[in-house]
């Protein structure tokens, strides 16, 4: 399955069938670290690198610079916003889950040394949509 063509996100939205947690949680995974490097409106070099090296260590899968700039730029978001993917697909993922993609996120927002306003509210805003309390992305776990 390739990583850039989401059809487990589409899924969510109408499309026929149920996806699995681990399918969804990966496309989930490279739709918003790839988002992430545009969320400034400029893809840094370092950034799409640091995608790669995330997704690589995570999901154990090469994924081609071209993959990263073209998920960024996938038309999923011209027919459903990224905050409605997210939140739509929120109750299917684990803690866990959710809590790696924001780990993933906040690696690849540092990696060109700058975290903008602009990349500070994307975060926000996936954090939220996503469900999490400050617990949960600090990763504190009850006893």
């Amino acid at each position: 399955m390739a990583l850039v063509d989401f059809n487990k996100v589409k899924q969510l939205f109408g499309d026929s069938g149920q996806p699995s947690d681990a399918d969804l949680f990966r496309e989930l995974f490279v739709l918003v670290l790839s988002r992430s490097t545009d969320a400034d409106s400029y893809s840094h070099p370092a950034e799409v690198a640091s995608v790669q090296e995330v997704i690589k260590k995570e999901l154990g899968e090469d994924m081609s610079a071209s993959d990263v700039r073209t998920a960024a730029a996938s038309k999923i978001y011209e027919s459903t916003p990224l905050r409605k993917v997210l939140a739509g697909a929120a109750p299917k993922l684990t803690v866990d889950q959710r809590r790696a993609i924001v780990q993933g996120l906040v690696t690849v927002m540092h990696a060109d040394e700058l975290v903008s306003s602009r990349e500070y509210e994307f975060f926000n805003m996936v954090v939220d949509a996503l469900d999490m309390t400050p617990a949960d992305v600090a990763g504190l776990v009850v006893a």
